[in-house]
């Protein structure tokens, strides 16, 4: 689960808007310590609706957390990470701070504290809150660096009206591969030969390509931490994938890509000019569709020989530098309670990565959902996130990934060759 592509802050302001300004919130966090208590510094990343929304949770925390103050630092998405380690290197270290894909970067230089004995102190179930596959974006060796807090799953954004001019049904969790190529066959619309409209489109992003992976049971690493990318079941699951783009021409491979003036894996703009079926995205795209003139709806991800869904989303750690610990993981269980999500809920900023909280009626029909969206396609998909290893390596990984399969992509070399390559450089990367 990490931090959603940057159109979810562009969009999302239309969304926050009525449920904010209906608010009446309160800022939080003076710089003024309390009377008495504890003052805590707790580091976002994001926009001023992001801060916006954890002013009215802080604003409940204070209330169900008497003696416990916040000072919110807001900082922009881009300079983050760089920012709080900063802020480490100057013995300034926040005591709380939002986390996503770079959690281990954190843990490997020993900055964040086991919340796994802290949260069991506070009486919290971490996999009954929040399920195993969340929680293991945030763990390594048995330890859980951070508590999932925003996390919602990718799922299947899909055009009705090009579905029922095809008379193809529309789609639930229980597809599998098979019906979904079927599908993406019958939904690819041509004129003459020429695609007028895709069945189903995609690209080279990491959640595209190695969700095919997880969901025929294979994997980027082996239990050890060591690269499989070149297994049986990963050249398998890529082969099905590469051939609906180009051997079914049901999806657009790199070339259609750049006639229709895209760069390779943008399909978000095809789907809005009614010109694709379907197309895997995550919430962010729900404010960017509001307008739409299209009929469209959302539904779980299909299954491989397994169920297996990625999710982009944030977590909260607690320093290990802090001074007040058990402050800060006080804060962080009831910012990830139900009711410490609730402002996510209500606010349409995300999707909240708490199990009873995503499958709440508050969540599923809120005020702001006036087109009907099936929201609930994000609770039940919420038990078969996976999480990719996000070794404080990720970033080069991802590289290696793009740099050996582009020629695969493009139909110049196969499956295994791009994979083989993938291996060898994960093996370098990794020693």
């Amino acid at each position: 689960m990490f931090a959603p592509p940057t159109a979810l802050r562009r969009v999302v302001a239309a969304l926050l808007a009525a449920g904010l300004a209906a608010a009446g919130l309160t800022a939080c966090g003076s710089d003024e310590p309390a009377a008495s208590g504890t003052t805590l510094t707790l580091t976002i990343r994001g926009n001023e609706n992001d801060k916006a929304v954890f002013e009215q949770r802080l604003a409940q925390a204070k209330k169900a957390l008497p003696g416990i103050d916040v000072k919110l630092v807001q900082i922009d998405n881009d300079n983050y990470d760089t920012k709080v380690q900063t802020m480490f290197a100057g013995a300034q270290a926040p005591d709380v701070l939002m986390i996503d894909e770079a959690v281990n970067v954190y843990s490997s230089k020993g900055q964040l504290e086991d919340l796994k004995p802290r949260l069991a102190s506070a009486g919290v179930d971490p996999v009954g809150r929040f399920g195993q596959g969340a929680l293991d974006t945030y763990s390594t060796d048995g330890k859980l660096w951070a508590a999932p807090d925003r996390g919602g799953a990718m799922v299947v954004y899909y055009n009705k009206d090009i579905f029922d001019a095809q008379g193809v049904a529309y789609p639930d969790s229980t597809w599998d591969w098979t019906r979904f190529r079927e599908a993406a066959a019958k939904l690819t619309v041509r004129d003459g030969g020429k695609v007028k409209s895709w069945g189903y489109a995609a690209g080279d992003w990491w959640p595209w390509t190695m969700t095919w992976m997880y969901q025929n049971g294979g994997s980027v690493l082996d239990a050890s931490g060591a690269p499989v990318v070149n297994s049986s079941a990963n050249v398998e699951a890529l082969q099905f994938y590469n051939d609906v783009v180009l051997k079914d021409h049901s999806a657009p491979s790199p070339i259609d890509y750049a006639n229709a003036g895209l760069d390779n894996g943008k399909p978000d703009a095809l789907f809005e000019q009614g010109k694709l079926a379907m197309v895997t995205t995550g919430f962010w795209n729900i404010a960017s569709l509001k307008e739409s003139r299209i009929k469209w709806d959302i539904a779980p991800l299909w299954h491989g020989r397994k169920s297996a869904v990625p999710a982009f989303g944030s977590g909260l750690a607690v320093s290990s530098r802090s001074r007040h610990k058990d402050e800060a993981a006080r804060l962080v269980a009831y910012l990830t309670s139900a009711e410490g999500q609730l402002p996510i809920v209500t606010s349409g900023l995300d999707v909240p990565a708490n199990l009873e909280a995503v499958a709440s009626e508050a969540f599923k029909k809120p005020t702001w959902n006036t087109r009907g969206v099936n929201l609930a396609a994000f609770a039940e998909s919420a038990p078969v996130i996976y999480s990719p290893p996000l070794v404080p390596e990720w970033k080069e990984m991802q590289k290696a990934f793009t740099d050996g399969m582009t020629p695969v992509w493009k139909g110049e070399d196969s499956v295994q060759a791009g994979l083989d390559r993938v291996q060898k450089s994960l093996e370098r990367i990794l020693r």
